[in-house]
C-alpha cells in the first residue's frame, strides 16, 4: 500500500547504488530479496533500516508501477516504522537502471519523506534529520544490493554444480 497521508512538509532524497548481476535478473533478484523478508502481517517485507548506531524495522511495500515505455522494472515504494512512532514515513519510486553494460545495473531511490512531530521535527529534519534519512536510504540500498548479489552468486554455483553432475 502506498500512503495517502498529506505531506505538508515533506523532504527529498534520491540514491543509487550498483548491483553486480545482470539486468535481466534484476526484477527476480528484487522480488526474492523481499519474499525473504516477509511482513508478519502479509503485506510488504519487513527490513531493519539503519542510520549510524539505530535500527528501527519498518515495513516496506513495492507496488509495480511499470509503464508500456518502461525498458526495466519500476515500483512505487512505500515504508514506514513497524508498529508505527515517531518515525519518518517514505514516499517515493524504485526503479531499476542500466548500468553500460548488461552484467550489472543500478537500484535507483527517490521519494519524499515526512518527518514526525510537526514544527519540532522540521526543525530537526533541517539541523540533522535529512542526513540520518539519506544514510538510511542509501544503506537499504546497499543491504537489498548485497542479497542480490549474493542470491545471483547463489544461482550461478548451482549451475556449474548441476552441469558438472552431468
Amino acid at each position: 500500500r502506498v500512503s495517502n497521508r498529506r505531506h505538508d512538509s515533506v523532504t527529498p532524497i534520491a540514491t543509487k547504488h550498483l548491483v553486480r548481476a545482470p539486468l535481466g535478473s534484476a526484477q527476480r533478484l528484487l522480488h526474492a530479496f523481499f519474499a525473504a523478508n516477509p511482513a508478519p502481517k502479509g503485506a510488504g517485507a519487513r527490513i531493519a533500516l539503519h542510520a549510524g548506531d539505530a535500527t528501527q524495522a519498518a515495513i516496506v511495500v513495492l507496488q509495480q508501477a511499470h509503464r508500456p515505455q518502461d525498458m526495466t522494472p519500476h515500483y512505487k515504494v512505500h515504508w514506514e516504522a513497524d508498529g508505527g512512532g515517531p518515525f519518518p514515513i517514505f514516499d517515493g519510486e524504485l526503479l531499476v537502471g542500466a548500468d553500460e553494460d548488461y552484467n550489472a545495473f543500478w537500484l535507483q531511490l527517490a521519494g519524499v519523506y515526512t518527518p514526525p512531530g510537526g514544527f519540532a521535527g522540521q526543525l530537526f529534519d533541517r539541523v540533522i534529520g535529512r542526513r540520518i534519512a539519506e544514510e538510511t536510504s542509501r544503506r537499504l540500498l546497499s543491504k537489498m544490493a548485497a542479497a542480490m548479489e549474493r542470491g545471483f552468486a547463489g544461482e550461478e554455483l548451482s549451475k556449474t554444480r548441476h552441469a558438472s553432475e552431468r
